[in-house]
């Protein structure tokens, strides 16, 4: 915290009141970091599902986000408090972003009423970090793949 103060030329304590934690204030730079993966909410919802899986895989493919994601990934299992103010910070709500638009969806008939919203929320984004974490063995991700996935989701998801 004190670099950080020193670098940003104000006090610790001016940290310190805007974040209670050294995890807090990394959780919300990993979320500024990350922040085209925030879900657009308004609009045709097979559009905005395709835009946030092509913004998923545009960020895991972005140098920077390769070289912090296995040490985040490492310090996730290794500082509970870090998790829990990543998992507050940035993976629920995106999570819960993901699945209230699908839920939308669902009551506006453009999906299926039996969809399961948190299973779909799963799908779009568990293949494309599996791709890209344990990458060793598979074939390289099609330029197309973040289309690819949506259309083979909205298969099971699409109204009859």
């Amino acid at each position: 915290m004190d670099a950080i103060a020193e670098r940003g030329g104000v006090s610790k304590n001016t940290i310190y009141r805007r974040w209670s934690s050294k995890e807090m204030l990394i959780a919300d730079a990993l979320r500024e970091l990350t922040g085209e993966a925030e879900v657009a909410r308004e609009g045709e919802v097979y559009a905005l599902l395709l835009e946030h899986v092509r913004d998923v895989a545009r960020l895991l493919d972005d140098p920077l986000v390769g070289r912090l994601l296995p040490g985040l990934l490492g310090e996730l299992q290794r500082n509970p408090a870090f998790a829990e103010a990543y998992a507050e910070r940035v993976v629920r709500p995106r999570r819960q972003a993901i699945i209230e638009l699908l839920k939308r969806a669902i009551e506006e008939g453009e999906l299926r009423a039996d969809t399961r919203p948190d299973e779909i929320a799963d799908l779009l984004i568990g293949p494309l970090l599996l791709r890209h974490l344990f990458a060793v063995g598979l074939p390289r991700r099609p330029r197309r793949y973040p289309e690819r996935l949506l259309e083979t989701i909205w298969a099971g998801i699409a109204p009859g």
